[in-house]
């Protein structure tokens, strides 16, 4: 994509464009057919096996004990090198028809209440991004599959913007917001699929508490928007044998603490993934039965990024963080394969996608599989070490 005067305009919205969630236009109840635990199906499935460690504490946050009567653990990807078809967000083998499937965001909650939530561990790659009272909400990218639902869907934020735009044409589904942010995406190649602009495609949860109980219906909604896709791009290169970086340093893992929750990631060596945790607990989510799947990972990238406090306010008085990722460069630490590499992000301008690149300035290579973008504040994150 070019740089345009659109494009450059854009800046001058950005900062008006994070107030927090407007009152949904549509309250719509979830219908008995599509209740959590019934038959519905998602386009591919994960090989999941038990396994139930509990992670060893770096610090001692309080912690509610986990009493989940099923667990299943999701496997890596097949690792071994296939001729054909990539997956560009995932580098792992597809059938041909993915590379020109569209590609649907969607902004999930991820306070309290929103946990477990549903369909986040199909994502391709999920960006992290702290809002206001130190929680985080998350920007996951479906494309190589798409579950048949997933929620909870919340609000979008100004700094969605320089995260969506790379992504050309991509579909991002959301709850609601502010006036200047809808503008926002009239100026953009996003394509809005949220609440407002398709209400019969989500439904609201009896089970849970507003405003964490909206979902979408992801597999029907892309079966009800006329497909526009052209083929998509690989956001970075992806590692073409299974030799360890010589240049990274092996690792437990890392935690960020982003004020009022404390994420972390454990490397399981056995399945080849980084663990996820909130606040000392496994972060779970909920699979097409209504079972419980372990959220993980096999890379895990620490984008370190510059947050500026607006003059907006939420429901409860806390004025509004927004991320500074229009363009710009900052360190970076890439997780994979049990290791950590610390290199930099670079992002030239608002349209590009950002690149993570090493001190001679090459692409770093990821991992076949997930990947998580963490855009942690500075002096948030912190190495785990063997000895910790």
């Amino acid at each position: 994509m070019k740089l345009s005067g659109v494009a450059i305009g854009l800046c001058s919205l950005l900062l008006t464009a994070c107030a927090a969630d407007a009152p949904d236009a549509y309250a719509v109840k979830e219908p008995e057919s599509t209740r959590l635990g019934s038959s519905s199906t998602t386009t591919t499935t994960n090989s999941r096996s038990s396994q139930k460690d509990v992670e060893p504490s770096v610090t001692t946050p309080t912690s509610v004990p986990d009493s989940s009567p099923t667990i299943t653990s999701q496997q890596a990807p097949d690792e071994e090198i296939a001729n054909g078809p990539i997956a560009p967000y995932r580098g792992t083998p597809v059938d041909p028809s993915v590379l020109v499937a569209p590609q649907l965001a969607l902004k999930i909650d991820n306070a309290p209440s929103a946990v477990p939530q549903q369909g986040i561990q199909e994502a391709d790659i999920v960006f992290e991004e702290l809002v206001e009272g130190g929680l985080t909400r998350f920007l996951a990218i479906f494309h190589s599959q798409v579950p048949e639902f997933v929620g909870p869907i919340r609000s979008g934020r100004s700094s969605d913007i320089p995260l969506l735009m790379p992504f050309d044409g991509a579909l991002f589904g959301w709850s609601g917001s502010n006036w200047a942010f809808r503008r926002l995406l009239e100026t953009v190649a996003i394509r809005d699929v949220g609440l407002y602009r398709n209400p019969a495609q989500y439904w609201r949860k009896d089970d849970r508490p507003a405003p964490s109980n909206l979902w979408v219906r992801s597999a029907q909604l892309l079966e009800k928007i006329e497909d526009k896709s052209s083929p998509v791009e690989p956001l970075w290169p992806f590692r073409e044998s299974l030799r360890k970086d010589e240049s990274g340093r092996e690792i437990l893992g890392v935690s960020v603490n982003w004020g009022s929750v404390e994420v972390s990631f454990r490397w399981i060596d056995d399945q080849n993934k980084w663990q996820r945790f909130q606040n000392g607990n496994r972060h779970l989510a909920l699979d097409r039965s209504g079972d419980e799947v372990e959220v993980a990972g096999q890379n895990v990238i620490i984008q370190f990024t510059k947050y500026l406090l607006t003059n907006e306010i939420d429901g409860n008085g806390a004025r509004i963080p927004v991320a500074q990722l229009s363009e710009g460069s900052g360190t970076a630490w890439i997780l994979k394969d049990g290791q950590i590499t610390e290199g930099r992000w670079v992002k030239p301008n608002i349209t590009v996608q950002t690149q993570f690149v090493d001190e001679t300035g090459k692409a770093i290579a990821m991992a076949p599989g997930v990947t998580w973008v963490l855009l942690a504040p500075r002096d948030t994150a912190t190495i785990i070490d063997a000895d910790d």
